[in-house]
């Protein structure tokens, strides 16, 4: 059998992971197999480049950050039916039997895209895919993204080191998040560090509330605030400011973005081990000619069927993106 490995949309921790698995466990299986990698995701299945990959290849790479592979976005690929058409056909072309592809939101719609017009034209590859994103929501009703936690890790790091600077100044820190527009990252690097608020997408927030936490704190306060929310840092730190001054508040504010710093890294041990477990079970399922799928899974071991790429592609059936209200009340618990 012949097989390709793709690393599609924004690059995580634990991507590295995902190839090594699919590449050790289909030629310790079955050494006959060759795995190929898709040089710069979904630009290479456009152009064809791609490169063979043995056991020697992957060696060392689990814990490193990024994708060995590279990764090229190509947002035309999601509205240009001949663009599609063509990746399908190039596929086909070059004997691929199954595609494994590790990616965010946008690489699953455009393997539910693929599938659909290979099942159409009776081409012979099937796509397996599972998500790789450090948002946590691809289909994150069903698992969590490999690179989540990768994520987490560098956030909570970079949320310790404010917190040196905010309490030794008695300043008010503003921290953008990254996560696009799920809360997931913010509000659980938030938690983890102990987070004064954790402002998330499509909040209704009572500034007002706000200022009295913040006057009532002895010495540092830092607010996280995602990606997603509607307002800027800077916005945000004008409208504190306003209500500073009339309320004669003395407090300094300071904002700070971690950004693409949350993105990269060594990858966190469960985020190994989830791209270890998801890999070695879509090998398993190719040897056995299964049909197309998504696969996922909360935990190393976790089994439950596939979705098809249709549904878990479909955001109201299988994410969400905003927090659970168990979670929230949590949260306001450990204040």
């Amino acid at each position: 059998m012949k097989f390709a490995i793709l690393t599609g949309g924004g690059d995580s921790s634990g991507m590295n992971a995902f190839i090594r698995s699919v590449v050790r466990c289909s030629l310790n299986i079955r050494p006959e197999t060759s795995v190929w990698g898709v040089i710069d995701g979904w630009r290479g299945l456009i152009t064809n480049e791609y490169r063979r990959l043995g056991k020697l290849d992957v060696a060392g790479i689990a814990f490193q950050g990024g994708t060995i592979l590279g990764t090229v976005r190509v947002p035309e690929l999601a509205t240009d039916p001949e663009l599609q058409r063509q990746v399908a056909f190039n596929l086909d072309d070059n004997h691929f039997d199954y595609l494994f592809v590790c990616g965010g939101n946008g690489s699953l719609k455009a393997c539910a895209t693929l599938d659909r017009i290979i099942k159409q034209e009776g081409l012979r590859t099937r796509i397996m895919a599972c998500p790789g994103s450090i948002d946590n929501d691809v289909a994150n009703n069903y698992g969590t993204s490999i690179g989540f936690y990768s994520a987490l890790d560098r956030s909570l790091e970079m949320l310790e080191w404010i917190r040196n600077t905010a309490s030794s100044h008695r300043r008010v820190y503003l921290i953008g998040s990254m996560g696009r527009d799920s809360a997931y990252l913010a509000f659980y690097a938030g938690i983890a560090t102990g987070a004064e608020y954790i402002i998330r997408p499509r909040e209704n927030v009572d500034y007002e509330q706000l200022a009295t936490m913040i006057e009532e704190r002895d010495r540092d306060t830092r607010i996280v605030v995602a990606e997603g929310y509607g307002k800027s840092l800077e916005e945000i730190r004008q409208i504190l400011e306003d209500i500073f001054r009339r309320r004669n508040i003395k407090r300094e504010i300071r904002t700070v973005d971690m950004g693409y710093f949350q993105r990269g890294g060594q990858a966190a041990v469960t985020d190994i081990l989830r791209a270890s477990w998801l890999g070695y079970r879509m090998v398993t399922d190719a040897f056995a000619r299964k049909e197309s799928g998504f696969y996922t899974a909360f935990y190393t071991g976790h089994w439950q069927e596939p979705l098809p790429l249709d549904v878990a592609a479909d955001d109201s059936r299988s994410n969400h993106l905003d927090i659970p209200e168990e979670l929230i009340k949590m949260t306001l618990a450990l204040r």
